[in-house]
């Protein structure tokens, strides 16, 4: 019995030893483990936890019949307790019906888990509905699905810089019956100038004796500044021309307008040119304007461009102006007469252009 009992004493600090040993040998008994794996034939994502700060990669495979088809590698830079998710887009067209997906995480070259996904193609995996359109932009994206069946769905708007999800709007139970369904979302933060970002969608059709059905589509846009003319709120006459812009990008809008007028019969061209005071994002408006200096009597093609610093144009508006005799010789009179003339005019035309976009 007293042997008995010393062997009881010895087997536990054994097993601790025996387990430390094994845990430093072998880094996923440590806490890297993938905690999600999904891929269809259009993209896929995983999400990793670890319990230790690690560095790593993760290896994305698509097998047909046991035949590596492609594979991709990212890079995997965690700290301890905070789950890591990356996605990839599939570079090759799907050839057949069925495919394996499989993910597999590596420190250096040393595997240390990894996990496998059935990718069907084909009428297998087709959801009850069809997308219309999907139209990402600098403001935002949109998308319109026709629905075949009635359905419910659960839709992720995901923006992605590279491999990593910078953005993720979640919308569920959605009802689709008969009418195409609309989805808009916007952009709640600034976009990169001239940077190429990639948006997918990925939806969830509801079933209900089985997992969810999933689908996931790609678009890609890149983000520059952009703005429009609004043409209702242009105002050119014999005195200046007053001009309102709308920003419809979160790459913000830091620029001029820029007017150009040519005399018909001469050909004579006078350009002017002002700073827009506010900078523009989506929605957001602005008016400014010029005053004529030195334009004679005549008929005239005013084009009006939005230019930003780098002086590319982003929007242009075209139109017609004809100054009578009159008219010319009254401003020209009240500008020598009143020093304040030329300012006091521009303030009015801005007042009155404020007053338009407010309804009064």
């Amino acid at each position: 019995m007293q042997g008995t009992g010393e062997a009881e004493k010895i087997i536990p600090g054994t097993l601790i030893l025996a387990a430390a040993i094994f845990i430093l040998a072998n880094p996923a008994a440590a806490g890297v483990e993938i905690s999600d794996f999904f891929s269809d034939f259009t993209s896929s994502d995983v999400t990793v936890n670890s319990t230790q700060d690690f560095q790593g990669k993760a290896v994305f495979e698509l097998f047909y019949s046991g035949s590596p088809v492609e594979s991709q590698a990212v890079t995997l830079n965690m700290r301890a307790g905070e789950p890591v998710y990356k996605v990839i887009i599939w570079q090759n067209k799907p050839q057949y019906d069925y495919y394996i997906a499989k993910v597999s995480i590596y420190n250096d070259s040393k595997l240390l888990t990894s996990r496998s996904y059935e990718v069907s193609y084909g009428t297998s995996s087709l959801p009850g509905f069809h997308v219309v359109d999907f139209s990402p932009s600098n403001s935002g994206v949109q998308l319109l699905l026709r629905p075949f069946n009635p359905s419910a769905v659960d839709i992720k708007i995901e923006l992605l810089d590279n491999n990593d999800v910078v953005y993720t709007k979640l919308k569920e139970d959605i009802s689709l019956k008969t009418l195409p369904e609309e989805i808009k979302t916007t952009w709640p933060f600034l976009l990169t100038d001239k940077k190429n970002y990639i948006v997918r969608v990925k939806i969830f059709t509801h079933r209900l004796y089985a997992p969810a059905l999933v689908n996931t589509y790609i678009a890609k846009f890149t983000a520059t500044s952009d703005v429009e003319i609004l043409a209702d709120d242009v105002q050119v006459d014999e005195y200046g021309a007053s001009v309102t812009i709308r920003g419809k990008s979160q790459v913000p809008f830091d620029g001029f307008i820029v007017v150009t007028a040519r005399n018909r019969a001469t050909n004579e061209t006078k350009i002017f040119r002002q700073q827009m005071e506010e900078i523009l994002l989506s929605g957001k408006e602005d008016t400014a304007g010029v005053v004529w200096k030195g334009l004679a009597p005549g008929t005239y093609d005013v084009e009006i461009l939005a230019q930003d610093k780098g002086n590319v144009t982003v929007d242009k508006y075209e139109t017609v102006l004809r100054i009578p005799e009159s008219s010319a010789a009254t401003a020209t009179a009240a500008a020598k007469g009143t020093p304040g003339f030329t300012a006091f005019l521009l303030a009015a035309m801005l007042l009155l252009a404020a007053r338009r976009l407010k309804g009064g």
